[in-house]
This record gives structure tokens, C-alpha cells and sequence, in this order.
């Protein structure tokens, strides 16, 4: 079992060597655990994360400080899974299966901390790059390839099934990866640093955030130009010494409303209605200004 407790602790990046069944090394074992539960205390708060979204500079260095803590509590999670493991091989320490739990636990909780304070340093001003995700990227893979020997070991001392620990569904680390390429497109050659399945995964994800985008955009753009619907003008009463009322210009000013609307789109047609307001027709509907520019009224377009 020997040369496969050292391809284990091998592929973890274990952090002390090969263990020992002994008070050494279970001493060992309990420090990498509080330094795991530690770095999991300081994670930041709801209001701290706010203010890196913010772009606070303080706040985004000690994010990235934490975010890179977080990221040994992950890899630490996975080594206690992997010496635990092998040292219930021949001892049945119930120390060890606790650890052994406690392990999936502590880094499954990580995982979803570095996620979220990735995705709050994604919309900082400099406050992540693909390098800075890379080690997250490469924790989670190491983290699954642990989990998939573990699902194939052998019952341990006193017929005991060791139980993969699954991890976070969506996969951390992505999204905040896509958010900061669609953000910043220069950085789209950055994801070929990542391992291939990884930077696919980020490139669709990039698709799906720029279409929501454009998508919000088209929503928000008819909102924009509406107006409220006013009333309309009242006619002019007839001039006191008994002339006509001079008829409606027939010229449109581009100017206030209209300019905005025909500044933001061009119109299928603009005509010039036989009660002097001017119809600037577009698929959602007809505006209607009067030779100033002012909008009038919105009617629904014609069937």
C-alpha cells in the first residue's frame, strides 16, 4: 500500500511529506486543520464584500490576501482527505474517519468562499486576474481527482466504506472567470494559461453573459425614449380681431423629444398628420410630437 499512499500525497501536493501513523503525525494533521478552519473564519463579510464590488482599495487587497488563503484551505482540505485515508488503511481510529468528514466539509465551505469573493473581486477595478483564479482552478481538479480514487479504495480497517465528498454544483470559479473576460475581452488569451476543459467552460460561459447583456440592453432601450402620455394641446383660441389662426408648421425642428428619438434609432417613416403633429413611426408604436419636437402621445403601431 506504500507506493499507493505516495501517489496520493503526491497528486494532493501534500504540504509535510509522507505521513506516519504516530503522535507526530497526527499532530500534524490537526495543525493543517485549524489552519483551514482559520483561514474559513476570516473570510469577509457580506458588507466587506460590498465593498470591494466597490472598488474600495483597502478592501480589495485584503481580498485578494483572503482570496489566496482561502484557496491553501481548499488544497489543505484535500491532504487531510488523502492522509486520513491512508492511515485507516490499518488503524481504525475514529479520529481519523471524524477528520476524514470534517475534511470534505471544511474544504467544500472554502471552495464556495473563494467563489464568492472571486466573483466580488470580478467587479472590482484590478481587483482579479485569470493568474489569480488559476490556483482555484487547479484545486478544484486536484480536489476531484482525490475524490475519484477515494470513491475506489477498498473498505479500510474494520470494514469501514470510505464516501467521496462531492463538490459545489456550479462549478466555482467559472462564472467570476467569465465576468472579468466579458468585462475586459484583452484577456481572453489569459484563459489558455488554464487547463482546456476549464477554459472551455469559461469561454461558454463568457457567450452566455454577453448575450445577456445584449439581450438587457434591447429591453431597456424602448424604456428609455418612452414618455409619459400627455394630454392633448388645446386649441389656440381664434385671434380677437377676427383674422384665421395661422395653420400648424409644416416643418419638423429636431429638437427635444425628437431629437432623442431619432438620436437613439431612425424611424420607419415620419409624417405629417392633418392635425399638425408629426408621427415618427416605429415597430413598437407611433410617437407623436408637434413641430417643436415635443412629445405628445405614444400610440400602439398599426396592424
Amino acid at each position: 500500500m506504500r507506493p499507493l499512499f505516495t501517489a496520493l500525497l503526491l497528486a494532493a501536493g501534500c504540504i509535510h511529506g509522507s505521513p506516519r501513523p504516530d503522535d507526530g503525525m497526527l499532530r500534524t494533521i490537526s495543525q493543517q486543520e485549524r489552519w483551514a478552519q482559520d483561514a474559513l473564519a476570516g473570510r469577509p463579510s457580506r458588507a466587506q464584500l460590498d465593498a470591494i464590488r466597490g472598488s474600495d482599495y483597502q478592501a480589495v487587497g485584503r481580498g485578494r490576501g483572503e482570496l489566496k488563503r482561502l484557496l491553501q484551505a481548499v488544497d489543505r482540505g484535500t491532504w487531510l482527505r488523502n492522509t486520513t485515508a491512508e492511515l485507516m488503511v490499518d488503524d481504525a481510529d475514529p479520529r481519523l474517519a471524524a477528520t476524514f468528514d470534517r475534511a470534505g466539509r471544511l474544504r467544500s465551505e472554502a471552495l464556495q468562499a473563494a467563489d464568492e469573493l472571486a466573483a466580488a473581486l470580478a467587479e472590482a477595478k484590478g481587483g482579479l486576474t485569470i493568474g489569480d483564479l488559476k490556483p482555484g482552478f487547479d484545486a478544484v481538479r486536484k480536489a476531484q481527482a482525490s475524490e475519484d480514487r477515494i470513491a475506489r479504495l477498498p473498505p479500510r480497517a474494520g470494514g469501514q466504506r470510505l464516501f467521496p465528498s462531492p463538490l459545489p454544483l456550479p462549478r466555482p470559479f467559472i462564472a467570476p472567470a467569465a465576468r472579468l473576460v466579458s468585462a475586459n475581452p484583452e484577456l481572453t488569451r489569459e484563459l489558455d494559461r488554464l487547463h482546456p476543459d476549464d477554459a472551455a467552460q469559461v469561454r461558454a460561459r463568457v457567450a452566455d453573459v454577453d448575450r445577456g447583456r445584449e439581450e438587457q440592453k434591447r429591453t431597456e432601450a424602448p424604456a428609455a425614449v418612452a414618455a409619459p402620455v400627455l394630454p392633448a394641446p388645446e386649441e389656440p383660441p381664434p385671434p380677437a380681431d377676427g383674422r384665421e389662426a395661422e395653420a400648424p408648421s409644416p416643418t419638423l425642428t429636431i429638437a427635444n423629444d425628437a431629437a432623442a428619438l431619432l438620436a437613439r434609432r431612425t424611424p420607419k417613416s415620419i409624417t405629417l398628420r392633418e392635425d399638425g403633429l408629426f408621427e415618427l413611426s416605429y415597430p413598437d408604436g407611433d410617437y407623436l410630437v408637434d413641430p417643436n419636437g415635443k412629445l405628445v402621445r405614444k400610440e400602439a403601431p398599426q396592424k
